[in-house]
């Protein structure tokens, strides 16, 4: 009898443990599914995001924003080229050079800020240096540049996600060619053209992954720009003068696919286009034979400028640099002989605002060669306003002598001259005329045989105000010794 209790008990017992064992596993297996479907939910929030799940589609257009930095940056550059660095490589041969053959640069520093989302900061210096030609009326010229800077940017344009910041760093190197061609005295046509490299970075401690690693990436991009325009120059008296110009700017950054942040995710950067037409005056008024400032209007409208990309295969919402940029200017330009600096300032109103600083500086070099080539009296020849003549009874031999002997009578100093050619070349007349020039400014006296012993004797300078001082002082000598 005990020994049937017994079994029964631990037949009893035995069900007991197994009904147990099959509740466990029923726990366990509906845990393990469980987990399972978390785990499944998980890869399906990676599988959008891979790695970084910390960012919404609404703050993605970060990336588009620091695509339009790029472009902006790149533009900058060509701005720099068409303007201070055309206008520096012409002044250069125009009137500096002896032989025609120049050296010139351009350096600019500016801080400006972009309404594109929420405002785009972009600070750099850009240097430009090369080599300039003049043949006849066309200046021709080859150029390096570089360029570094920097842009900051706040992407707080939504309320349910805390604002985001972006930074980077840009540089750009390459080089093109320039040329101004001047027609019908007053009129111009400029061209340039340049090609290089931008390298770039992004980074942001706002965007990061299950890590905690910030989102950052690097692209190098290739860049194509080029201008052409058209201007005329008026000259109201011999110290002021107005330049009203017009120019039309092309830009085109290469896209790039596959740029893989430090996170892991994938940008797609489409080739961005920029089109831009600007139209304004400049008006300069010269104080003495060193210095001269100016005042400058123009208005710039950007056509294109659209910025599209795709974060993770999914397109990003895009901006674009559309709009009036208005520009006012005031410079101060110093001239040597051969040496000539400007000091620019910039400030802008519209889509672009804030303001840049340009200094320029172009000098001449080659002119030794003169002494091998012959001397040049282009920048004589190409003179408008400084020229003064007046007919003298004297034989051709006589008045080159008597042009001589005052010269030395001024203080001057002869460095080329010519009977055959009858022309002389001279400098250092400061002393004589000490409020209109510097030892360096020169001027050339030509003598022309007309008919029975009458001469004309025209005296030419680039500087206006000796010109004039100047051939007073000697055409009354002249009459002296009839």
């Amino acid at each position: 009898m005990i020994k049937l209790y017994i079994k029964n008990v631990l037949i009893l017992y035995c069900f007991i443990v197994f009904f147990v064992v099959i509740i466990n596993f029923n726990n366990v297996f509906a845990t393990q599914d469980a987990v399972y479907k978390n785990f499944d939910t998980l890869l399906s929030v990676i599988k959008i995001h891979p790695q970084n799940i910390l960012i919404n589609d609404k703050q993605t257009p970060i990336f588009s924003e620091y695509l339009a930095s790029n472009l902006v940056f790149i533009n900058r550059g060509q701005d720099l080229v068409a303007d201070q660095g055309l206008l520096s490589a012409i002044s250069s041969v125009g009137k500096n050079s002896m032989f025609g053959t120049s050296c010139f640069g351009s350096f600019s520093l500016e801080t400006s800020k972009y309404k594109v989302g929420s405002g785009l900061d972009v600070n750099g210096v850009v240097l430009i240096s090369g080599l300039a030609h003049k043949v006849k009326m066309l200046a021709v010229g080859a150029f390096f540049e570089y360029s570094n800077g920097n842009y900051d940017d706040i992407l707080n344009s939504f309320e349910s996600f805390p604002a985001v910041k972006g930074s980077g760093d840009k540089e750009c190197v390459g080089g093109g060619l320039l040329c101004c061609l001047k027609f019908f005295d007053k009129f111009y046509l400029d061209f340039s053209g340049r090609k290089g490299l931008l390298k770039s970075n992004f980074y942001s401690l706002d965007l990061t992954d299950i890590y905690g690693n910030s989102a950052c990436c690097d692209c190098d991009l290739q860049y194509f720009s080029s201008h052409a325009g058209l201007g005329c120059m008026l000259a109201f008296s011999k110290q002021f003068g107005m330049d009203i110009f017009s120019k039309c700017f092309f830009t085109h950054q290469d896209g790039k696919e596959n740029v893989t942040l430090y996170t892991g995710e994938i940008l797609n950067c489409s080739e961005l286009n920029s089109q831009r037409l600007l139209c304004g005056l400049r008006v300069s008024k010269q104080t003495n034979t060193i210095f001269s400032f100016y005042g400058g209007l123009s208005v710039e409208y950007e056509f294109l400028g659209d910025v599209k990309a795709t974060f993770i295969n999914k397109d990003i919402a895009s901006r674009n640099l559309k709009g009036y940029t208005e520009t006012v200017e005031f410079g101060l330009l110093g001239k040597s002989k051969n040496c000539s600096a400007e000091l620019s300032m910039e400030s802008y109103l519209g889509g672009r605002e804030g303001f840049s600083g340009t200094f320029k500086i172009s000098f001449a070099f080659f002119n030794y060669l003169g002494r091998f080539a012959g001397y040049s009296l282009e920048k004589f020849e190409n003179e408008k306003v400084g020229r003064f003549n007046k007919v003298f009874s004297f034989s051709k031999k006589e008045c080159f002598f008597k042009v001589l002997g005052i010269i030395k009578d001024l203080n001057g100093k002869v460095t080329h001259k010519s009977f055959k050619k009858g022309y002389i070349v001279a400098f250092k007349f400061s002393k004589k005329f000490q409020d209109f020039c510097l030892d360096s400014t020169e001027v050339c006296i030509y003598i022309k045989d007309l008919k029975n012993e009458i001469v004309n004797v025209e005296v030419v300078s680039n500087n206006n105000l000796l010109c004039d001082a100047l051939s007073k002082e000697l055409f009354q000598m002249l009459n002296k010794d009839k």
